[in-house]
């Protein structure tokens, strides 16, 4: 059943409820834009372009805005997103997405279409729906597993499990530890 969901097409699961602001946005404007749609992200363009330029999240508010204790009324998207974005055509599977967002370490992919941006996907969206009682998507070394977040070794998966439920999934922080500087 978990083979059947890691091959579907990416675009089966992914969240059509995306939406563009141009990059001379406020941050406060997009925030409340964020509130509104019950969305993480914004994807941020140059006006009249189809091109997505960057992508600004809840993440990089607090640590961009929050943290530099910069004024989210004068602040502009294109001063805090993050870019270059990565996307993903819409034809491709879930595993791939999830491949790709663990080597990249990223949450969000932002699906394309022929016509442009069809979605986004979020590893949490990803992992939260995998019809399964524990996680599979781990690299297995020789003797032990590692966490796909953090990179926390166990010795069986029924520990990986548990770990990933009360650390990752419970606390919301799916991507590991946060306290690590080369997450972004």
């Amino acid at each position: 059943m978990q083979a059947d969901y890691l091959a579907k097409k990416i675009k089966e699961v992914a969240d059509t409820n995306v939406t563009i602001l141009d990059e001379n946005t406020t941050v406060a404007e997009a925030v409340k834009i964020m509130h509104e749609k019950d969305i993480s992200s914004i994807l941020v363009n140059k006006k009249g372009s189809k091109d997505i330029t960057g992508i600004m999240t809840e993440r990089d508010v607090l640590y961009k805005v929050v943290a530099e204790n910069m004024g989210p009324f004068k602040v502009q998207l294109k001063d805090v997103m993050s870019s270059p974005v990565l996307t993903i055509d819409e034809s491709s599977t879930v595993r791939e997405a999830v491949a790709i967002m663990r080597q990249k370490r990223i949450r969000r992919l932002p699906v394309l279409g022929k016509d442009g941006i069809v979605g986004i996907v979020t590893l949490r969206s990803v992992v939260g729906n995998i019809p399964s009682q524990s996680v599979e998507l781990v690299e297995v070394d020789t003797s032990k597993i590692s966490c796909p977040y953090c990179g926390s070794k166990f010795e069986n998966k029924e520990d990986l499990s548990k770990h990933i439920d009360r650390l990752h999934i419970g606390s919301g922080l799916l991507e590991g530890d946060l306290r690590k500087s080369d997450f972004l």
